[in-house]
């Protein structure tokens, strides 16, 4: 009896080995077959999406499911009655599994085709393509403990309902971020590419990716920083890419003047103003003026009883019509230069204008430019620029 034990252990070992080389074998020659063709057929006729079905590997899970049932045919010839029986269990399971594999695959491919190109439908895809892998791995978790339990898989959903408020709480991150992708992608608010800032974390970068769960930007200092992807709607984010797409970027920056350096400008003064060829035209249609209200309105205090030209008038002047003449400053949208309101440093007079590049190297090279050119300028009309350094310590003595 020992020895017919030792002879159907060592058959059974023998089938086992003989079934595990047929079944490698199968597996290979199928794949390799299906992908031969298929990649022939692909060179006669280009077929985008079978292309990329091809670079995922679907053929080859397409080829897993032939190669199981042929094992599964041949397993009886290998197998006795009574391991039939986990022969089968084994066969479901590895099913469950080949179609997992085909469906991750798939959607895999879809996204690719899907996301080409950065734009909010890429968002959309994404978060649903993480969601469905994310159900259908779960899924297939509780099919497979359905097989192995002999349970019907209905049961065991309905023991899982009690848990439910467990499951809500592990995956809060993944539903909200799923709701977030469906956000952006509908209301076309960021997608991947878009320069944006986020001042509540000081954050200023490129979105390099948006999945389920975060999102991940590019500052411009190249560190990477993530974010949960719903704090990309319930947080106030500036999306700076119509700027960059209009190629223009503003400037909108003061100097502070001291208003102990105003004065009413007299005839000598406007002479010497004259000679600027930017505020030329603007002082003699001044003067016109002046000289008709002076004719109407004769006394004394010639400077508060007519419309005097004050130094820091012609400045806001000269630098509004240099701006005008700038090459890289754009007319076509809003040019200013504009008092702000006066504190106990100064008058502010901001510049409010865009400039022809959305390029962060060149644009602060063209405002600084701008302004050593206007802080330079601000001189020859006999203004001070006030430093707040230096009156704090003035104030300290």
């Amino acid at each position: 009896m020992k020895k017919c034990f030792i002879i159907s252990f060592f058959t059974t070992i023998t089938n086992f080995l003989s079934f595990v080389i047929i079944i490698i074998m199968i597996t290979f020659l199928l794949k390799k077959s299906l992908n031969f063709f298929v990649k022939k057929i692909l060179n006669y006729v280009y077929i985008r999406w079978g292309n990329i079905f091809y670079e995922k590997k679907v053929f080859n899970s397409l080829s897993n499911f032939f190669s199981l049932f042929i094992i599964f045919y041949l397993s009886k010839f290998f197998f006795n009655y009574y391991y039939i029986s986990y022969v089968e269990i084994i066969f479901n399971i590895t099913f469950v599994l080949i179609s997992l594999q085909l469906l991750i695959r798939v959607v895999n491919s879809i996204m690719e085709i899907s996301t080409s190109e950065n734009d909010h439908k890429t968002i959309a895809v994404n978060s649903f393509s993480q969601l469905l892998k994310i159900i259908s791995i779960i899924f297939c978790i509780l099919i497979i403990i359905a097989i192995i339990t002999k349970n019907n898989l209905i049961s065991i959903l309905t023991s899982l309902g009690t848990i439910t408020a467990i499951v809500i709480l592990v995956f809060r991150d993944t539903i909200l971020g799923f709701v977030s992708g469906l956000q952006m992608s509908s209301t076309k608010m960021i997608k991947v590419g878009d320069w944006i800032g986020i001042s509540k974390y000081n954050i200023e970068g490129t979105v390099l990716e948006i999945n389920l769960i975060s999102a991940k930007i590019e500052n411009f200092d190249k560190t990477i920083t993530s974010i949960p992807t719903y704090d990309l709607i319930s947080t106030a984010v500036t999306n700076f890419e119509v700027m960059r797409k209009k190629n223009i970027r503003r400037i909108k920056r003061s100097i502070l003047f001291n208003i102990q350096s105003f004065y009413f400008c007299n005839l000598e003064d406007l002479q010497k103003f004259q000679n600027i060829f930017l505020i030329k035209n603007y002082i003699n249609e001044k003067q016109k003026e002046i000289g008709f209200f002076y004719k109407k309105n004769i006394h004394t205090n010639f400077y508060l009883n007519t419309k005097g030209l004050t130094n820091i008038e012609l400045f806001r002047q000269y630098a509004l019509e240099y701006l005008y003449q700038h090459p890289k400053i754009s007319n076509s949208e809003t040019l200013m230069v504009r008092h702000l309101e006066p504190n106990h440093y100064g008058l502010p007079i901001e510049l409010y204008c865009f400039v022809k590049t959305s390029e962060s190297i060149k644009y602060e090279q063209i405002q600084a430019n701008v302004f050593d050119h206007l802080l330079t300028a601000s001189k020859e009309f006999e203004l001070e620029i006030t430093q707040v350094v230096n009156l704090e310590k003035k104030f300290v003595k």
